[in-house]
C-alpha cells in the first residue's frame, strides 16, 4: 500500500511511494535547452507523479490558464500530479522550465521614420538587428510575457519584445534636426548599449546581456555589425 509523506528536500511538495511500477517519472532540463524550456504538458505524469529535478540557476513554474500554480527553485521535487487531489496539481497543468545562465535571442526590424522630413511623405528607414536578454525574474516574466504558456516561451518573448529598438531609435531620432537620411540612424543604433533597453526589460523580468544593431539574420555568436537599413 502506498504510503504518503512529505520529501525531507521540500517540505511543500507532496509525494507517494509504492509499487515501483508507480514510480514518479524522472524529469530535468536539457544541457542543450534554451533560456526557457516548455510548456510540457503535466498529464503524462498524472499516474505515477513527477520527480523534477532543478538545476543551480533554474526555476520550475506550473500554470493553468494563466495561473501560476507553484514555483521550484534549485533542488529536488517530488510532485503528485492528480486531479481533485488535495496539495496535488491539475493534470492540465504546464511546466515550464526558464534559466538565468541561457541568453534569448530577439531579432527585431521595423520602419523608423528619419529627422527632417514631414508630411505629405516623410522619409522612412527600414532596420534590423538583434538583441540578448537574459531572465533575471522569471516569475514576471511568466506574468507579463508567458501568461498561459500555451506558446513556446522563446518565441512568445521575440513577439512581445520586437519592437523595443525601433521604438527607442525612433524616439532618440525625434530629437534630431538634421538633414533627412540614414547616417542619423546609423549613429543612433551604433551608440546604443545593452542598458539602454534595462528600463523597458525591467518589467518583463529581463536584462539585456548584448545588442546587435546589424543584419537580421545574423546568429547569437556574431559580434557587432554595421545597422542594416535602407530607405522607404
Amino acid at each position: 500500500m502506498a504510503q504518503r509523506g512529505v520529501h525531507p528536500l521540500d517540505h511543500r511538495a507532496p509525494w507517494e511511494s509504492g509499487d515501483a511500477r508507480e514510480r514518479p517519472c524522472a524529469w530535468s532540463s536539457r544541457p542543450d535547452g534554451g533560456a526557457v524550456e516548455g510548456p510540457f504538458d503535466l498529464g503524462f505524469a498524472a499516474a505515477h507523479g513527477l520527480e523534477l529535478t532543478v538545476g543551480r540557476g533554474e526555476t520550475a513554474l506550473v500554470v493553468r490558464r494563466g495561473e501560476l500554480l507553484a514555483v521550484h527553485c534549485e533542488g529536488r521535487h517530488l510532485l503528485l500530479i492528480a486531479d481533485g487531489r488535495s496539495g496535488a496539481l491539475p493534470s492540465n497543468g504546464l511546466l515550464t522550465l526558464c534559466h538565468d545562465d541561457r541568453i534569448i535571442p530577439i531579432p527585431w526590424h521595423g520602419p523608423i521614420p528619419l529627422p527632417g522630413r514631414r508630411s505629405p511623405a516623410p522619409l522612412v528607414a527600414l532596420a534590423a538587428g538583434r538583441f540578448d536578454v537574459l531572465i533575471v525574474d522569471p516569475v514576471r516574466l511568466q506574468r507579463t510575457v508567458l501568461r498561459d504558456g500555451v506558446a513556446p516561451g522563446a518565441d512568445l518573448c521575440r513577439a512581445a519584445l520586437g519592437h523595443l529598438v525601433p521604438t527607442l531609435a525612433a524616439l532618440r531620432l525625434s530629437g534630431h534636426d538634421g538633414s533627412p537620411g540614414c547616417p542619423e540612424l546609423r549613429d543612433v543604433l551604433a551608440g546604443l548599449t545593452p542598458g539602454d533597453l534595462d528600463a523597458e526589460l525591467a518589467r518583463y523580468g529581463l536584462v539585456c546581456a548584448a545588442l546587435h544593431p546589424g543584419p537580421e539574420t545574423a546568429t547569437p555568436t556574431d559580434g557587432p555589425t554595421a545597422p542594416h537599413l535602407h530607405l522607404v
